[in-house]
């Protein structure tokens, strides 16, 4: 406060800190021991009031308003909030206001690109300062300047107003002493005066000094505590009151206690009334906010520095601020909504990509801003840009710390200015905000821009979104950029990328494949910058794109760089000599002695933008090393010095290893969580700065990325941290402190409901952040436990899925286990990274259940054993479903991709590669995590990896073999016409001299396989150029082939027979029968002259090559496949040896469980990997890897499987032999029954475990005639089931006991296909589904008020089409059909047609348990009808695949579907409240609710019986 009748030459007990010796002080207060004089210093001639001073020095009159600032929608805005207040009696208000009121402001405030900054000075301020008053002033009054928006405006400033005094200085530093001495008039004027100032009246008078222009609403604000009743009574009886009081008195204390806690002095009532004053000039200011709060004491108050008489030190803290805390939430918030336009984000069409298009724009302006000289590189490369040269890519390479990047920054903020109405330039600056170093955000943003691009210009049959699909995205790449410059030849496109070597490697980045490779788009121009020497970036470039050159940045001409420095300093009002100045010498000339480097001159300008001393300058220079590393390790010894060494250790550590940035509230956030976690929450302070004041200095070597990210802008300034801060152990603690930190940000949302949780405005930012700090702590530590609160916890896997991170996430899966010392901590990343790849669609969209799918994974499984250490979540309705007969062991599915296939090869686990021939392309995956990498527009129907898995062969429909590099998916070459073989290739191998052999065949292979009669050929190619070297006839029709190595022979299988060829020559050598109508598949050992061959009677057979035409082909085993069905295009469709032959594998279609069978060689079952909803076409080995195989079929899934040892496979006991077709409860709900294609099954149903488990057995079990469409049915009598089967319906008691068997159909054109028994028991109804008389099919009404007697009661005709499911009344009166002709409702006594419903085809139909409402499936979803078919009440959508089964459950319709799941919707509101997914529950066929009984039980397509307790 001023005390404009005397000065103070000494401190009161408010002033910073000393050096005081005492070691047992550790507060960080203002602190003074010394004595203090009785008066103070009187003042030569001051008569003036001290309110009447501050209106005439600070307060200029009328002033104008100035109009709210605009916010750029996506540019970050940051309120530097300067905090002023004396310091031990206000902790507790800074603290709420620091950890409560700001992040909280900042939370409501991210939709708008705000945030507030905190400039708290209880840090920050030195110890060397606290001796100096002009040291201390200038820390203080320069950070106030640095919380104004802009020039003339007032600072961002909250002050809190106590009863205390403050720290008295005993000089005034005159203005010219700050950074900004504009605004120091005032300053001048109260030196003059020789008035007393403390330094918080000293914050108080310049923040409030008039501004230019009045804001719309105050940025100042100054809140008055008023302690309660109560409180000033407990203060009164407290031996700490002095902490909370004014600190001077005119009389002496006589309390011992207190003695020298008081200053008596005889201006203490000036001073109170100097207080009082300084109150009223600041509630009458129209630009100042000024008022009360209410504040208690509990009593809360410590010594931090006891002495004996003399005076101690110690702190207090109010309480009851709840209330002050939302005033000043409201206040801010209030001013930022008053000076700030906001955008209504919530209501706006945001394109979706501006915000990140924003801030690389301002990447690359702000580069540009600061790029001087290379004139002539500069046109070079803008020429590159505008030229129509066949050479559309441009590469900028170069050494680190060149100026690349400042070179693509000019050039491209040129074009962003030169770009024409016609024109497209698009920029990209890797590292500029998060995410920017993922390739598959840079191709999403530029899709979309080009797309919209042409969507503008009248292409609206193009979507205005890229591909959902990255695997799409990265499919339509190429052609997507070849099409766009071709439709718009007078346009030009230009797309810029800095940095590409910084983009991550996921989808193979660095190998450069998305760079445009076609000559014919010369309008397409593309410039990258890349370090020459990093990834193969710049290698990989040039091969990739052919038409490309490269430019290489040289060192800067003499004249540049001392243009750039030069322009530089000028920013800072300063200037080096540039000739031989007889006392200073050419400071410039020596200056670039040093290097010429644009880096080292950059920093050794920020070294002298702060050196204060003219006259020392050149010396100063002379200092400097010649090495970038060494002279940023010149600088960090200058801030060790300035703002402590530790303080600057941490803070460049937390630079130097974060992932990829940190936000200025982060870096506070982490040095205080530390300060707090060492020194204890009122244990005083860690360091002696703060951030903001370290940040004036190290800002220049900072790049703000998108969003505030603060990171070095270069890895140079990275490794001089790393070799001068980061040994091993500074390293783990600080990689600890940050994992620690974002542990406690991410905590709140770790729970089973998060919706309400708190979490800073960072904390995706954080949630991308913490596994990588983990893996360095973990990698460090061999302590692999780290993850347990991570990757292996089910609500962090949540979050991350539902922040889109699931890529990284899988990617840190795999860095975490290739680094896992022990196979435990292995096996346990490998599940958790199993189970995130298979249930990532299901946890997007069913976040909210993600908890029971873990809990559903086998009772073995880490994943279920982890998430049980978690609460389990609270049951609602049907949630949770708890699988209740789970297997016991995990099974092997491992990974699945979203691909069909005809033909499938695999690398080794090293090469880490999946290929698929999908007939319409070929895909490329990842095979730990079945990342789609390439999408290849070819018609491919066989694959083939060679040239060390770097090549790709694929075999087409026209008999063409190309050739692809894996790596970037481009096209090599391929086979010419005339080399072509006469049909499709259906296989791919490679002899012992690595040629390429090919052979051709049935493109359908196994259907219409009768009816295939042309003459296929093989032939054998250079792998280096694809010329034919031999090429030779079949002589019939094959369908596939192999090369055995052993042998050097090709073979070939034909209708029933094989044929032996040479493999050098093409010769025949002979041929053999092996008894069957075709031989579908073959597949040869790897090192044994021995061959498999599979054929359409279901038998493997295993061969040995003879060595002569004599000895042929000699049979060495035959197996017998089983199986009930007969189909005419079945049998084994696919069979292939295991890694070193000791098992074989193969697959058949008949069967209906969609799996691979595998057989020892003693020809033994010994296992099958079941979960394929659709008929396997082809099964491969991975190389090396004993049990890991892979399966592809025909509809849509490609598995990857993976075994430890064949004994790991363990069938569960409900893991049944047959595909269940019908499942339902009995009466008493006490069993339940299971139909097959060939059995009835009676179960038990358990009583429920500890666990939730439930063991179900089988008590009973009938045959029944084989039929794949088997149905039952319990009769409501409570002692009969009916069972359909192709033909007739069988009545059985409840022991299984066949009692009758009663013929519905009158012909064996087709078979039934569904059946009802009516709720009073009196009529079935069943449905027809005829094969050649279709439009014929027939449903037949039967009485069975008797079952075992029942008659046929009438048949109903006129459907007009085949019928697949019925359903009858809840009042026995009605049936309803469905079909391919949609709808029907008939009457069951007359057969009259009482309302129909046209839908495309109805596959499931059902009436309502208590209404005449019905059920019609269309596709996908369900459609609930008004009773007259005439209007539809509500929809069950969900669903991604049709629904097979529905049943009813109180106020539900539970639903099973093939997609897998099964989801229970609300039967009134059709919302689906819950969805049941798991990982094998593969197209499901059938399911049931018990009504008094929490079960559900159903069944999918891999003989899988799930029961499932709510």
């Amino acid at each position: 406060m001023f005390c404009l009748r005397g000065c103070r030459k000494k401190k009161v007990e408010d002033a910073p800190r000393n050096s005081s010796p005492d070691p047992t002080s550790v507060t960080k207060e203002k602190e003074h021991d010394e004595p203090l004089p009785e008066e103070p210093l009187q003042p030569t001639d001051i008569n003036m009031d001290f309110n009447s001073w501050l209106n005439k020095n600070l307060y200029e009159g009328q002033m104008e308003k100035y109009e709210p600032i605009e916010k750029s929608l996506g540019e970050w805005t940051e309120i530097r909030l300067f905090l002023s207040s004396t310091f031990i009696d206000t902790h507790a208000e800074r603290d709420k206001i620091v950890k409560e009121v700001i992040p909280e402001i900042n939370r409501k405030m991210a939709p708008n690109f705000i945030r507030i900054i905190p400039v708290d000075l209880r840090w920050g301020v030195l110890a060397e300062e606290s001796k100096s008053c002009f040291d201390i002033q200038k820390t203080c009054l320069n950070q106030i300047d640095n919380c104004r928006m802009s020039p003339g405006q007032s600072p961002w400033f909250l002050g809190l107003r106590t009863s205390r005094h403050g720290w008295l200085q005993n000089e005034v530093m005159p203005s010219q002493g700050y950074e900004q001495p504009g605004y120091y008039d005032w300053i001048d004027k109260l030196g003059l005066a020789n008035t007393a100032v403390s330094i918080t009246s000293l914050e108080i008078s310049h923040a409030t000094r008039a501004p230019d222009i009045l804001p719309p609403h105050p940025t100042v604000f100054f809140y008055r505590r008023k302690f309660t009743p109560a409180a000033q009574e407990t203060l009164g009886n407290s031996d700490f009151r002095w902490v909370f009081d004014f600190e001077y008195t005119e009389e002496e204390v006589e309390e011992p206690e207190l003695r020298y806690q008081y200053t008596r002095i005889n201006e203490a009532g000036r001073y109170a009334r100097d207080m009082e004053e300084l109150d009223q000039y600041l509630s009458n200011k129209p630009y100042v906010m000024f008022k009360d709060y209410s504040a208690g004491f509990n009593g809360e108050a410590f010594y931090t520095n006891k002495r004996e008489n003399a005076r101690s030190f110690g702190v207090g803290y109010v309480s009851d601020l709840d209330e002050f805390a939302n005033d000043v939430e409201q206040d801010l918030l209030t001013a930022i909504k008053m000076n700030f336009i906001l955008p209504d984000v919530s209501k706006m069409k945001l394109d979706p990509y501006l915000l990140e298009t924003i801030q690389h724009e301002n990447a690359i302006k702000l580069k540009a801003s600061t790029f001087v000289g290379r004139k002539e590189m500069v046109e070079e490369t803008y020429d590159h840009l505008q030229s129509d040269g066949k050479n559309h890519t441009l590469i900028l390479h170069g050494d680190p710390g060149c100026g690349k990047s400042g070179l693509l920054a000019a050039v491209a903020y040129r074009a962003i200015r030169g770009k024409g109405d016609d024109d497209f330039v698009f920029v990209h600056a890797v590292d500029s905000c998060p995410g920017s170093n993922l390739l598959e955000r840079f191709l999403r943003r530029l899709h979309y821009y080009l797309r919209t691009f042409r969507r503008d210009r009248g292409e609206m049959d193009i979507s205005k979104d890229p591909p959902e699909s990255i695997t799409e995205l990265k499919q339509e790449h190429q052609s997507f950029l070849k099409e766009t410059g071709q439709n718009y030849p007078h346009s030009k496109f230009i797309i810029i990328v800095d940095a590409v070597n910084q983009f991550y490697d996921s989808l193979r980045a660095w190998d450069m494949w998305w760079l445009i490779r076609d000559e014919g788009v010369s309008n397409v121009r593309f410039l990258i910058s890349t370090l020459t020497e990093e990834n193969n970036t710049y290698q990989n470039a040039l091969t990739s794109c052919k038409f490309s050159t490269s430019l290489l940045v040289t060192p800067m001409s003499k004249e540049d760089l001392m243009d750039m420095v030069s322009t530089t300093l000028e920013r800072y009002n300063k200037k080096l000599t540039c000739y031989d100045d007889d006392i200073q010498g050419n400071q410039m000339e020596l200056l670039l002695s040093k290097s010429s480097s644009p880096l080292f001159l950059i920093a050794a300008c920020e070294a002298l933008r702060k050196f204060g001393i003219f006259e020392l300058v050149t010396e100063y220079i002379s200092s400097f090393p010649t090495e970038i590393t060494s002279l940023f390790s010149f600088l960090l010894d200058e801030w060790s010095v300035e703002y402590g060494k530790e303080f600057t250790e941490d803070v460049c550590g937390l630079l130097a290893l974060s992932k990829d940035g940190l936000l200025e509230n982060q870096i506070n956030d982490l040095l205080r969580f530390k300060e707090v976690r060492e020194k204890g929450e009122r244990g005083g302070f860690l360091y002696e700065s703060s951030f903001s004041r370290l940040n004036g200095s190290i800002r220049s070597f900072l790049a703000a990325g998108g969003g505030g990210y603060l990171r070095f802008f270069h890895d140079q300034l990275k490794y001089t941290i790393r070799d001068k801060f980061l040994n091993e152990t500074f390293s783990l603690n600080t990689h600890s402190w940050m994992c620690e930190f974002f542990m406690m940000v991410i905590w709140p949302k770790l729970r089973e409901d998060s919706r309400d949780a708190k979490v800073p405005d960072y904390f995706e930012h954080v949630l991308n952040q913490i596994v990588y700090h983990q893996l360095q702590v973990a990698t460090t530590t061999l302590s692999y436990d780290i993850f347990k609160s991570t990757l292996r916890n089910i609500y962090f896997v949540r979050e991350r899925i539902l922040h889109g991170q699931h890529n990284a996430l899988n990617n840190e899966y795999m860095e975490a286990i290739g680094s896992a010392a022990s196979g435990e901590d292995q096996a346990a990343l490998k599940l958790w990274a199993k189970f995130v790849q298979l249930y990532t669609p299901a946890i997007q969209e069913f976040p909210q259940f993600a908890t029971n799918m873990a809990l559903n994974q086998a009772p073995s499984s880490v994943v279920r054993t982890d998430t049980l250490q978690h609460p389990r979540p609270t049951p609602d309705s049907c949630y949770p479903l708890t699988w209740t007969n789970i297997p016991s062991a995990d099974d092997p599915m491992a990974v699945k991709i979203p691909s069909k296939g005809v033909d499938c090869v695999a690398s080794s686990v090293a090469g880490d590669l999946v290929i698929v021939a999908a007939e319409r392309y070929a895909g490329i995956y990842d095979q730990s995590s079945g990342e789609t990498l390439h999408k290849l527009p070819v018609s491919a129907y066989s694959v083939l990896l060679g040239g060390d898995e770097k090549l790709l062969f694929i075999g087409d429909l026209q008999g063409i073999v190309y050739c692809y590099d894996v790596s970037s998916g481009a096209l090599k070459c391929n086979t010419d016409d005339s080399a072509a073989l006469p049909g499709c290739v259906t296989w791919l191998g490679t002899d012992r001299s690595g040629n390429i052999l090919a052979g051709s065949g049935n493109s359908r292979k196994t259907i219409g396989w009768m009816n295939y009669s042309e003459t296929d050929g093989c032939a054998i190619f250079n792998p280096s150029d694809l010329s034919l070297i031999k090429n030779w006839s079949c002589e019939e029709p094959a369908f596939h082939h192999t090369y055995n190595s052993a042998s050097h022979t090709l073979i070939s299988s034909h209708k029933g027979s094989l044929s032996v060829w040479d493999g050098e020559s093409g010769e025949k050598l002979y041929s053999r029968e092996d008894g069957s109508g075709c031989i579908y598949c073959l597949d040869s050992h790897v090192t044994d002259r021995k061959i498999l061959s599979g054929n359409n009677d279901l038998q493997v057979v295993e061969w040995r090559v003879g060595e002569s035409e004599e000895e042929g082909l000699v049979e060495l085993r035959r197996v017998e496949l089983v199986c009930l069905s007969v189909w005419v295009y079945g049998g084994v469709w696919s069979v292939r040896y295991g890694v070193g032959g000791e098992y074989f594998y193969c697959t058949e279609p008949q069967s209906k469980l969609k799996s691979v069978q595998v057989f020892d060689k003693e020809s033994k079952k010994v296992g099958e990997f079941k979960g394929h909803s659709y008929n396997i076409n082809c099964i491969a080995v991975i190389p090396g890897a004993p049990g890991e195989i892979l399966s592809t079929d025909k509809g849509q899934t490609t598995v990857i499987w993976k075994l430890s040892s064949f004994d790991d496979i363990d069938a569960c006991k409900q893991d049944l032999d047959e595909k269940v077709q019908w499942v339902g409860f009995t009466l008493t709900e006490t069993h339940f029954v299971t139909v097959t294609e060939s059995h009835c099954r009676l179960w038990e149903v358990g009583q429920e475990g500890e666990a939730g488990d439930s063991e179900c057995k089988v008590v009973k079990s009938a045959e029944i005639p084989g039929f794949y469409g088997s149905r039952g049915a319990f009769h409501p009598n409570g002692e009969h089931l009916l069972v359909m089967t192709r033909m007739d319906v069988l009545v059985f008691d409840l022991q299984l006991e066949l009692l009758a068997t009663h013929t519905v159909l009158k012909t064996d054109d087709g078979s039934t296909s569904d059946m009802k028994i009516t709720p009073d028991g009196t009529k079935f109804l069943v449905t027809e589904s005829r094969n050649e008389g279709s439009k014929h099919s027939k449903a037949f009404v039967w009485s069975c008020g008797d079952p075992v007697s029942a008659s046929e009661h009438l048949i109903k005709d006129g459907y007009g089409g085949r019928m697949f499911a019925c359903g009858v009344s809840h009042d026995s009166k009605w049936g309803i059909i469905g079909g391919h002709k949609g709808t029907m409702i008939l009457d069951l006594e007359t057969g009259q047609t009482m309302a129909t419903v046209w839908r495309r085809g109805n596959f499931f139909v059902s009436f309502f348990p208590d209404s005449f409402q019905f059920l019609v499936d269309d596709g996908n979803a369900l459609y609930r009808y008004r009773e007259d078919g005439k209007e539809v009440l509500n929809k069950y959508i969900g669903h991604n695949e049709s629904v097979e089964t529905a049943t009813f459950l109180g106020e539900h319709v539970v639903t099973g579907s093939k997609d897998g799941t099964i989801r229970i919707f609300h039967k009134t509101s059709g919302r689906c409240q819950y969805a049941f997914f798991n990982h094998r529950s593969q197209s499901m066929t059938c399911v049931a609710a018990a009504q008094s009984n929490p079960l559900i039980l159903a069944s999918n397509t891999n003989g899988m019986l799930y029961i499932l307790r709510y």
